[in-house]
């Protein structure tokens, strides 16, 4: 049996829109990239950062890479919410403290330095 690291909580990878993406179709994706997690469990939800309603993302299906899961989740922002800062929440047996994982992500304006 291999042995599994010791820290085995999702590692988020952050990807910010592109301009190419923000000047063609006036919005933005966000894109929130789960690594190195055990188990395979996990729930992903996005809202803006004050904010309290779940927003609609989407979510590709949690995948196998060697002993560990990775999960890909995307949060798509119109031209009226990129002075929005967000965040992708994350819940997951083996977060550190138990508690959710607040990822957060600068608005596209400020991010872009538009």
């Amino acid at each position: 049996d291999k042995r599994l690291p010791a820290d085995i909580s999702p590692k988020p990878i952050m990807f910010l829109p592109s301009i190419a993406e923000i000047n063609l179709h006036k919005t933005g994706t966000y894109l929130c990239l789960l690594e190195k997690f055990f188990p395979d469990v996990i729930n992903v939800y996005w809202k803006e950062k004050d904010g309290h309603t779940i927003l609609q993302s989407q979510q590709g299906n949690t995948m196998k890479t060697n002993d560990t899961y990775m999960k890909l989740s995307w949060l798509t922002v119109t031209e009226k919410s990129m002075d929005k800062e967000h965040k992708c929440i994350v819940q997951h047996e083996k977060n550190k403290g138990g508690v959710d994982q607040e990822i957060a992500f600068p608005s596209v304006i400020k991010g872009m330095y538009m």
